[in-house]
């Protein structure tokens, strides 16, 4: 087996521990290998040209994940607000667990309350997904 063979298929989608960006540049590395000993190009200035992308693709991912972190921090503490206003309801003397619990109305406020704080958090997962993705990263 020649050796860009070996070398993909140790990199094949769905390998333990690869993802696709490695996958990528492992590809990228051997097309541009071949493409410089077909053509006669010097291989150094076709590596550097492909470890200066690498680096740029590098920087790009982390602009992403610094961008969305705020969003991150955010979703969590609106996930957070309910329980926090439950432990301040019960910290001021309101039961607020016992209005939740009684079986009337303010049980189907904590499930329609549950209900939307999981709805929420669905909806905000999505939105991540959909930027992460607009953004170019995986």
């Amino acid at each position: 087996m020649p050796p860009a063979s070996v070398l993909l298929a140790a990199v094949r989608p769905g390998r333990r521990g690869r993802d696709d960006g490695v996958t990528g540049r492992v590809h990228a590395v051997v097309t541009g290998a071949r493409t410089a000993a077909e053509l006669g190009a010097p291989l150094a200035a076709v590596l550097e040209d492909l470890a200066a992308a690498t680096a740029a693709d590098v920087e790009h991912a982390g602009e992403v994940t610094a961008a969305l972190a705020g969003p991150r921090a955010t979703a969590r503490v609106l996930v957070a607000l309910p329980a926090l206003g439950l432990l301040v309801g019960t910290a001021l003397g309101a039961r607020p667990w016992e209005v939740l619990a009684s079986g009337g109305v303010g049980t189907a406020a904590a499930v329609l309350g549950a209900l939307l704080v999981a709805a929420g958090r669905a909806w905000v997962g999505a939105l991540l997904r959909r930027a992460r993705a607009a953004g170019g990263t995986s």
